[in-house]
């Protein structure tokens, strides 16, 4: 009798230990699967940069894990991901079409979409990429004290007008009078002049972008503003504009 509790008492240790060792591996297979989430959706977007056009890559490619955030707006400039562009590379070798593309602000660096696999574009090897009408370099930027990509506005020999486009994000609130119950994310952009010697906020008022043409060229820029009813608080008639001067 003695001898047939030791068994019964060995053997429910030993089932003990099974359960333990079974519940642990599941504990960490879950941290494991957090972990690898977090992870992934940390540096899913890096991107690896080649140095020329021909059997170079100037992307890299990772899995993508969209976060179900409750949020209201988006930090990809353009609507959906239906765009094409052209990228230009560096050592001048002609350019190269792009599809599915979209410009994500809050990261500053475009990429391509694929189902869940997204790749991004490093402008270490890339002089400017388009999409549509728009064209968008990278610039050193001082206050992040590394490279930032900017819509080219107006490039001149003298100056460059940027366009920098940034993200708010407002929080839900549950107060009745606010009426938030999602975060709302915000676009919002500012303009920059860059010229040899700095990159700088800029004010996009007419007596500014007449200062910065010069006396000649803030003539001709005038007479054709006037004749042709364009305004200089008008992005698209100010390049309309600009490109008149540039060209005359």
């Amino acid at each position: 009798m003695k001898n047939i509790f030791k068994i019964l008492n060995s053997m429910k240790s030993t089932f003990m230990l099974a359960l333990l060792f079974i519940s642990t591996i599941v504990i960490a297979q879950n941290n494991t699967d957090i972990d690898a989430n977090n992870t992934a959706n940390t540096n899913a977007l890096q991107s690896i940069a080649g140095n020329t056009l021909g059997g170079q890559q100037f992307t890299g490619t990772s899995t993508f894990f969209n976060p179900k955030f409750d949020r209201e707006g988006s930090v990809y400039l353009f609507d959906g991901w239906d765009n094409y562009g052209r990228i230009f590379p560096k050592n001048g070798e002609g350019s190269f079409a792009i599809q599915n593309v979209n410009f994500n602000i809050q990261r500053s660096i475009f990429q391509t979409k694929k189902r869940d696999s997204v790749k991004s574009y490093n402008f270490a090897s890339i002089e400017k990429i388009t999409v549509g009408n728009k064209s968008f370099k990278s610039y050193y930027f001082e206050p992040l004290e590394r490279e930032k990509v900017f819509e080219v506005v107006y490039e001149a020999e003298d100056f460059t007008i940027l366009k920098d486009y940034t993200i708010d994000i407002l929080e839900a609130n549950p107060n009745p009078m606010i009426a938030r119950n999602r975060d709302k994310i915000i676009q919002r952009h500012q303009y920059y002049i860059e010229t040899e010697t700095s990159l700088k906020e800029f004010k996009m008022r007419k007596k500014n972008i007449l200062k910065a043409l010069g006396e000649e060229k803030a003539k001709i820029a005038s007479e054709y503003a006037k004749k042709y009813r364009k305004s200089f608080g008008n992005e698209k008639e100010l390049k309309m504009i600009l490109n008149y001067v540039q060209n005359n």
